[in-house]
C-alpha cells in the first residue's frame, strides 16, 4: 500500500510524493488541479481531500500505469487525445475510465495559477507539460528529468522526443525551473539542452548502452551521456 507524503512547494503548491512518482496539487480560487494520479495502491482522492476541500479536476501528463493508477478514484479527467490509443492499449487487461479531450494551447486558469497544455510526443504519443508562464516554470511529467527516462516498447520514439526538446529549447525564456515525475523534484530549465543532445547521440550510435539494470527484460539497456539518462533497446 502507498504512503502519501507531501511537500509544500508554494502557497497552494504541493507535490504529493508516493515512494517513486509524484503527483502535483495546486490550489486555485474555486477549484483544485491535480496532475497524475500515481500507481493507484492507495486512496489518493481522501488522501487530497485533507489537503483541500476544494472540486478536484484531473489532468494526465500522459499514459503510463504509475502515472494513471488512480484515475477511477476522480470524476473530472483530462488527457491529450494523442494518448487515447496508448492508454487503450497499454491498460488492456485492466479496467480503463473515460477521458476527456485536452489539447495543446488549452489555457487553465486557476486564477492564482494559470498553466498552458504542451504537447511533447516521444516518450509517450500524447505527452504534455504544464507552463506556468507568469510564475516561470513547467510541470513536465517524465519527459524532462534527471532519472532514467524509459524509451523502450510500442509508443516510444525517440525522433519525437528529439522534436520535443528542440520545441522547449525555443521557449527557454519562458520558465526558468522544471517540476518532475520522478527523482529530483527540482531540474533547472536547461535540462532540456542535455535531453536534446543526449537524444541526438543515442539515436546516431554515439552511446555505449549498459545492460541489465532492468530485471523484468534484460534487453533493456541504460544509455547515459550529458548528464541524463534514457531506458532504450
Amino acid at each position: 500500500m502507498i504512503n502519501y507524503n507531501t511537500i509544500k512547494i508554494a502557497q497552494g503548491f504541493y507535490s504529493i510524493e508516493q515512494d517513486f512518482v509524484r503527483s502535483f496539487l495546486i490550489e486555485g480560487d474555486r477549484e483544485a488541479l491535480l496532475i497524475d494520479t500515481g500507481v493507484g495502491d492507495g486512496n489518493l482522492k481522501e488522501y487530497i481531500e485533507q489537503i483541500t476541500k476544494l472540486p478536484v479536476t484531473v489532468i494526465f501528463t500522459h499514459a503510463d500505469g504509475d502515472h494513471v493508477g488512480g484515475a477511477g478514484q476522480f470524476e473530472r479527467r483530462f488527457m491529450h487525445p494523442g494518448e487515447f490509443d496508448y492508454y487503450k492499449n497499454k491498460h488492456e487487461n485492466r479496467v480503463t475510465v473515460s477521458m476527456e479531450p485536452i489539447w495543446e494551447g488549452d489555457i487553465i486558469n486557476l486564477g492564482s495559477y494559470c498553466f498552458e497544455i504542451i504537447l511533447l510526443p516521444g516518450h509517450t504519443p500524447g505527452s504534455i507539460a504544464l507552463l506556468e508562464r507568469e510564475k516561470h516554470f513547467l510541470i513536465g511529467g517524465d519527459s524532462i528529468q534527471t532519472g532514467k527516462i524509459y524509451m523502450f516498447g510500442n509508443g516510444r520514439n525517440f525522433e519525437a522526443f528529439r522534436a520535443s526538446m528542440k520545441k522547449l529549447q525555443g521557449m527557454l525564456r519562458e520558465f526558468d525551473t522544471v517540476y518532475a515525475s520522478h527523482d529530483a523534484l527540482l531540474v533547472p530549465a536547461d535540462t532540456v539542452n542535455q535531453l536534446y543532445a543526449g537524444a541526438g547521440k543515442v539515436m546516431e550510435n554515439k552511446v555505449t548502452g549498459k545492460p541489465g539494470e532492468l530485471s523484468f527484460d534484460s534487453n533493456i539497456k541504460c544509455y547515459e551521456t550529458d548528464g541524463i539518462a534514457f531506458y532504450a533497446y
